[in-house]
Order: C-alpha cells, then structure tokens, then sequence
C-alpha cells in the first residue's frame, strides 16, 4: 500500500472521536456571540455627571451631590434604564481623603462625551437613592468606596443612551430637609372691629337777655336820662350794647310826654327872658 494511502487512512481514524467534542465547542461558541453585550466590569452604579458639588467646600468636603444621568445594577450583570436625576451621598467618618478623590475624579467626567463614571461595589446591587433633580435631597446615602472610579463605554449598552439624555442641573437642588410632607400655612387673619364714632358735644345753654331799665324822673332844667338796666348773664351769646343817655329804648307813653314838655320848656325859657318888662 503506497504511503500516503496510509497516511489518510490513519488520519481518518484518529479524527473519529474528536468529532462531537469540537461540534460542541462550535455550539458554545456559537450561543455566546448571540448573547447581549454585559458589563464588563458591573459595578452599583454609572453616572454621566453634569455637576459634582463637594460640600461644604473641595478642600474639607464630607458630602457630595451629583447632578446627571444615572443607571443602576439590577442584577449581577445588567443595568436598568438610564434616566435623569441626583444622587447625594455622605463619607463614612476617618475615610474623607479617599472619599474626595474618588469625587474629584467623578468631577473629571464632566467635560467627556463617551465615557461613563461607574461607582460602587462590583456585581452589588446598589441601596442608594436616585432622586428626582429640584427634589428635596433628604437624608445622605453612605458613599462606597468599592473599586474606586470605573471608566465605562458600552455598559450594557446603557452608556450611549445615558449620553444622548443630556441632562441639566435645576437652579437649586431642593436644600436638605427631610423628606416629609410640608407644613400647612398659617389661618387667615381676621380684620380689626371698626370703631365707634365720638359722641356729638352738646352746645352751651343760650343766656337770658337782661332786663330793660327804668326811665329816669323829670328834672327841672337838666337832661334826665333813665339809667340803664343792668346786663343778663349770656353764656352763649354776644352781649346786648349799652343804652346811650338820650335813647331810651322801650319806654312807657308817659315818658315821651314828658321829654316833650321839656323841650317846649326849654324853648319857651329864652324867650321869656328877652321880652321887655312892662312899666
């Protein structure tokens, strides 16, 4: 038999058993290519930051809030949908310097537009909250140190579209209080009872007028004039004026008589001196 007949009968007969292993082998490898794309490095959480803010301040920061997008771990190896929003955290006591690196270095993702910040312990799912951005931030979630930062570009394929979701910062993040039910606003005020007007003053008692006075007796010669009644108390009103000699105001008809007779009286008087006497 010439040799390489040989040769491939040989070969015939020792490939035989190998047969079923390597169809094996193409199978599996086969089902894995069909398999979605996992993370390769399946940390809590990814997070494409648009703001890192260190508080109180960078140099002795012991909180941190980050605004941005965010996608969690739900189960060893597949993440959620990522989706917009704020997560706020606290450094356990005695591990600040570790805590504010691994912060500064969240900070760094800021500016990038392909890569994605994963955080947290590797293939744990994560207790923290993903809080809605303008939200009250409520109680501090404890920070895991983990691995330290991890760079993420596919991520499930929850990456890409964590970037096209370009989330923004609210203008203010809510401040700190606790995440319970406002209180209710005050009662409304009820306006002040009007007041009562004055009582109207009464005016002053009106006074009596006085008395009309006596006309005075006919003197010889003289100008008698009667004297004036004396003046009534007035306490409200202006006081009546005074009677001049020659007026006599109110006088009985007899009085006039008289004035009379004391003119003609008074005529006759130089009359009677000039008239030559008789001899």
């Amino acid at each position: 038999m010439p040799y390489m007949t040989r040769r491939v009968r040989f070969l015939r007969v020792l490939a035989g058993p190998l047969v079923a292993p390597l169809a094996c082998i193409a199978a599996m490898a086969i089902t894995v290519a069909a398999r979605p794309a996992v993370a390769s490095n399946p940390v809590s959480f990814y997070t494409v930051p648009t703001k890192v803010e260190l508080r109180p301040n960078d140099a002795s920061a012991t909180e941190v809030v980050i605004h941005g997008a965010f996608f969690a771990l739900t189960t060893a190896t597949t993440y959620g949908d990522p989706r917009c929003g704020v997560m706020y955290f606290k450094c356990a006591a005695g591990q600040e310097t570790m805590c504010r690196m691994q912060w500064q270095d969240i900070r760094a993702y800021v500016a990038d537009t392909t890569t994605c910040a994963g955080f947290g312990t590797i293939n744990m799912v994560g207790t923290a909250k993903i809080r809605d951005e303008g939200a009250p931030l409520g109680t501090p979630d404890a920070w895991d140190l983990g691995m330290g930062i991890t760079p993420g570009v596919s991520v499930d394929n929850k990456c890409p579209p964590a970037h096209k979701l370009s989330c923004t910062a609210a203008q203010g993040d809510g401040g700190t209080g606790a995440d319970t039910a406002g209180g209710t606003g005050g009662a409304t005020g009820t306006g002040g009872a009007t007041g009562t007007g004055g009582a109207t003053g009464t005016g002053g008692a009106t006074g009596t007028g006085g008395r009309a006075g006596t006309g005075g007796a006919t003197g010889t010669g003289g100008a008698t004039a009667g004297s004036g009644g004396s003046s009534g108390s007035d306490a409200g009103t202006t006081p009546p004026k005074k009677d001049s000699g020659c007026a006599i105001a109110g006088s009985a008809p007899g009085s006039w008589r008289a004035l009379m007779a004391l003119g003609l009286a008074l005529v006759m008087l130089p009359l009677r001196r000039r008239r030559p006497r008789s001899r």
